[in-house]
């Protein structure tokens, strides 16, 4: 039995083609190394630890909409 909190049945993929790169930091998500930063929030962050985060946290398909428009640049990113 499961005990995922997540209502989101599959799973995320943002679109991070216009993301930067930058010097080796801590992923907000995870802690680990990362040299990808989010095109919206310019902070260290693996693309998979952000889809991960979303798919857990959203409520239902409507806040997941909402999550992934946040977390993706709008026109084309930077």
């Amino acid at each position: 039995m499961s005990h995922a909190t997540s209502v989101v049945p599959s799973p995320v993929i943002l679109d991070w083609t216009h993301a930067a790169i930058g010097p080796l930091a801590p992923c907000v998500c995870c802690g680990k190394p990362a040299l990808c930063r989010s095109p919206v929030k310019d902070v260290p962050c693996h693309k998979h630890c952000a889809e991960t985060w979303i798919t857990q946290h959203a409520r239902d398909a409507g806040h997941l909409a909402q999550l992934i428009a946040a977390h993706t640049p709008r026109g084309g990113g930077r």
